[in-house]
Formats: structure tokens, C-alpha cells, sequence
């Protein structure tokens, strides 16, 4: 007896641990996607950036532009451009981190579910045995029953 309330002791405790990771897993998954938004919200920018300030170099062009100007424009837009490299590189980074953390949190889950699973056959292997058990006092009470009664019409 003692050895089975041991057994579901280590398993009650490594479910509670499997359910920690989880939970931690889950809680890192949404500061990643978080941050993926965030990196990608950045990203827009930075095109939208970029768009814009070539229409307005096309513009310059079209209409005239002085070589110090075209200068300056030539380099905010490689500024840019770099910034829009930069964010790529993050997001396929954020990316990678991302499928590491789901398949972290898959196995977690897959931990989890095996400890819940341990558990519940042990506990439905207990509730037979006391079943059994029930069922066995009650058989030797009506054996007892039907003895003394056997034994009191003699």
C-alpha cells in the first residue's frame, strides 16, 4: 500500500511539473508571437518608409534635384534598406525560435497527458481493488449471515 501511494506521489508530482512547462511554454509561445508582431509591425514601417521615399526621390528626379540632395536621399534609402534586411533576418530568427518553442510545448502537453493517463489507470486500478475488496466483505458477511441462520433453525 505504501509503495502504491509512493508510485502516484512521483507520478502527482511529475504532472505538476509537466503542467509548470506547459504553462511556462505557453507563456514564452505568446511573448514570441508578441514580439514577431512587434518585429513585423516594424517591418511595415520600414516599406512603407522605403515606398515613400522612393516616390519622393522619383519625384525629385522628375522635377530636378541638386547632387547633395540626391546624395542624402541615396543614403536614407540605403539607411532603410539595411533596417528592412535587419527586420527580415529577426523575423526568420523570431521564426525559428517559434517552431522550437511550439515543439517544446507539444512535448510538454505529450508528458503531461502520459502522467494524466498513469494516473487515472492507477486510480481505476485502486477503485477495483476496493471494489474487489467491498465485494469480498460482503460476500463473507452474507456467508456469516446465512450460517448463523442455517444454525439457528437447528
Amino acid at each position: 500500500m505504501v509503495n502504491q501511494y509512493n508510485g502516484k506521489l512521483a507520478f502527482l508530482t511529475l504532472k505538476k511539473l509537466a503542467e509548470k512547462s506547459v504553462d511556462d511554454n505557453l507563456i514564452k509561445l505568446k511573448r514570441m508571437h508578441d514580439n514577431k508582431l512587434n518585429t513585423q509591425s516594424q517591418l511595415d514601417v520600414l516599406n512603407n518608409y522605403y515606398n515613400e521615399y522612393q516616390q519622393r526621390l522619383n519625384n525629385a528626379l522628375t522635377n530636378g534635384i541638386k547632387g547633395s540632395e540626391l546624395s542624402n536621399f541615396n543614403a536614407f534609402i540605403n539607411a532603410i534598406e539595411q533596417g528592412i534586411v535587419q527586420q527580415k533576418k529577426l523575423l526568420l530568427t523570431l521564426d525559428i525560435k517559434q517552431k522550437q518553442l511550439t515543439n517544446e510545448l507539444n512535448q510538454s502537453q505529450k508528458s503531461l497527458n502520459t502522467y494524466t493517463t498513469l494516473l487515472d489507470k492507477q486510480h481505476k486500478a485502486h477503485l477495483v481493488q476496493q471494489n474487489r475488496l467491498q465485494q469480498k466483505l460482503t460476500d463473507e458477511f452474507a456467508q456469516q449471515q446465512f450460517a448463523r441462520k442455517i444454525q439457528n433453525e437447528y
